[in-house]
């Protein structure tokens, strides 16, 4: 769904057992502002892809240098939304590779339009 006057919007993502990723549309949504993380996670940080057509997807750089988070288990983790700015697909990439499937949780803010 989409938040009213700029409320957080949540959406989740499953990364099947043995990948590091999956893909999200975050399109009229408005900015990726945080992910929340299931009470199970192999990997200990995140970065991530964009892509404008779904279906090409290129690492995300802020400022030079590849966009990454550090995260656990049970986290709400905020993210810069300016990194974001325009995207309309998402891939969250895991550090590692995920020994089950995992539950991650995007959250999406802002004027969409």
């Amino acid at each position: 769904g989409r938040g009213r006057g700029g409320l957080p919007v949540a959406q989740r993502w499953r990364a099947a057992p043995g990948t590091t990723s999956s893909a999200a549309n975050v399109y009229g949504r408005g900015n990726v502002v945080a992910v929340e993380t299931p009470s199970a996670l192999t990997g200990t940080s995140f970065t991530f892809q964009a892509s404008t057509d779904g279906s090409t997807y290129v690492p995300v750089y802020n400022e030079g240098t590849q966009y990454s988070v550090t995260v656990g288990t049970s986290r709400y983790v905020a993210l810069d939304p300016a990194v974001f700015a325009g995207v309309k697909f998402v891939k969250v990439v895991s550090g590692s590779t995920e020994a089950a499937e995992r539950t991650i949780t995007i959250v999406t803010a802002g004027i969409v339009g």
